[in-house]
């Protein structure tokens, strides 16, 4: 039970480091931001045009947005950090 809700809170931490980490970009380097947003939108071009099939693709240009992979983005990152941060703790634990 423990390990379920220690990945559960993991998941949600790493979320909403994503998006203060997408926010601490946004408010000190605007341009980087500005370039990682057209980044986005040539990837989201470059997944809408697979030459997938119509009734699929429609519901990919529909719902994935370039904040959306922005978001994505940071988050991984933040699960990286996470990792390297939390890595020392679980070796320490799993000593013990």
């Amino acid at each position: 039970m423990l390990r379920l809700v220690l990945s559960i809170s993991n998941l949600v931490f790493s979320l909403i480091l994503g998006a203060l980490l997408m926010a601490v970009v946004a408010i000190y380097s605007p341009e980087t931001l500005s370039m990682m947003l057209g980044w986005a939108r040539s990837f989201k071009g470059l997944i809408t045009s697979t030459g997938l099939n119509a009734k699929y693709n429609i519901w990919l240009e529909l719902l994935l947005e370039e904040r959306q992979l922005l978001l994505m983005f940071f988050t991984v990152i933040a699960r990286v950090i996470l990792a390297v941060v939390l890595y020392p703790i679980v070796l320490l634990r799993e000593k013990t």
